[in-house]
């Protein structure tokens, strides 16, 4: 191979812009900006897929933390990992939008969803929330920005987990679930098989920003992977989660910024996909050695800022380019999901799609 690549004559084109992967590389050559080590002594590594929105193109690659060692290393970015609550957003509730099973002037219930066993024959209640307790009654949009698990899984029963099994394999087009992946926890938790790789939960979350189009580099085609009015619900949702929800340490000043955070069990993997009108980036945290992270805040959004700081430093802020053709404005009461009737005055105005308003 190598003997064919230097003497065959082949051009090789690719899409890296050599700008945006320096600032990459930059800041992932550094260990001072991910400073941390198990219990062992191993480094905490990292993997970063950034993409261009509009031609979905990899613009830059990061797939591992520290010094270059050599070549055709172990590649982070490209490895399939746990995400945990980064896969709600996409696997949950876009597919419950785009089906009319929510809206976003849906109330949910922050409740458990079932009893399961111990081991030792008591029960627990399941699924439990990252933080104490449970909130009752809450709106789509704080479920999102507190990166609730209970409603997650609630959504995701009422949609079906073969439903969203689909719109993730077909319309976003993961080729990383497996059959086994069709359940609660997998789908509505993050807690997959295999996992993800960042290129393709990159190439996922674009899509929002796009419209709802999804554009997949290799062959240059695009598709249709969601009504408009879900990639512009899912945006505003999202816009939240940074302004003052789980994803605040990834939000810097002069840019519109979107994203969702990612926790797995015994906090052994940490995940943060974010997006800008201009690109979208795939961050996941963790050891080769599973060892939980012990870390001040959630250091993938902290990389993402690193690098998507810099890399926006020259360009004009602007909103998501996300139509409310088919949509209509609805003033509802957070503790119904249903129109302001005169015994409500904690309320909320929201666009929802036309065809799913609530009446």
């Amino acid at each position: 191979a190598k003997k064919l690549l230097y003497t065959g004559g082949y051009q090789i084109y690719a899409t890296i812009d050599p700008e945006l992967q320096s600032i990459v590389e930059k800041v992932y050559a550094d260990t001072s900006n991910l400073p941390y080590t198990s219990s062992k002594g191993e480094q905490l590594q990292s993997g970063m897929t950034v993409i261009d929105n509009a031609t979905g193109n990899i613009v830059a690659m990061a797939g591992r933390v520290g010094e270059r060692e050599g070549r055709f290393l172990f590649n982070y970015a490209t490895a399939t990992r746990p995400c945990g609550s980064a896969i709600k957003p996409i696997a949950v509730y876009a597919p419950a939008l785009d089906t009319g099973v929510i809206t976003p002037a849906t109330v949910l219930d922050d409740y458990p969803v079932r009893l399961q066993a111990n081991e030792n024959g008591t029960e627990k209640a399941w699924p439990k929330n990252s933080y104490s307790g449970y909130k009752g009654l809450i709106t789509l949009q704080t479920a999102l920005r507190v990166s609730t698990n209970t409603t997650a899984v609630r959504v995701l029963e009422a949609l079906s987990p073969s439903v969203s099994y689909d719109f993730m394999t077909q319309n976003l087009g993961f080729t990383t679930l497996v059959n086994s992946d069709l359940n609660s926890a997998a789908l509505g938790l993050g807690g997959l098989t295999y996992g993800v790789n960042t290129v393709e939960m990159a190439a996922a979350y674009s899509a929002f920003a796009n419209n709802g189009d999804l554009v997949l580099e290799n062959k240059q085609e695009s598709w249709v992977a969601m009504k408009e009015s879900t990639a512009y619900s899912i945006n505003e949702l999202l816009k939240g989660v940074v302004r003052s929800g789980t994803g605040t340490e990834a939000a810097f000043s002069g840019m519109t910024i979107a994203g969702k955070t990612g926790t797995t069990s015994s906090n052994y993997d940490r995940y943060f996909v974010g997006y800008t009108p201009y690109y979208t980036a795939a961050v996941w945290i963790g050891y080769d050695q599973n060892a939980s992270i012990r870390a001040n805040g959630n250091p993938a959004a902290q990389l993402w800022k690193k690098v998507m700081s810099e890399a926006h430093e020259n360009l004009p802020n602007q909103n998501f380019n996300g139509s409310t053709a088919d949509m209509t404005q609805v003033t509802v009461c957070t503790r119904t999901g249903l129109l302001q009737g005169p015994g409500c005055t904690d309320v909320q105005t929201v666009w929802v799609a036309a065809s799913n308003a609530p009446a």
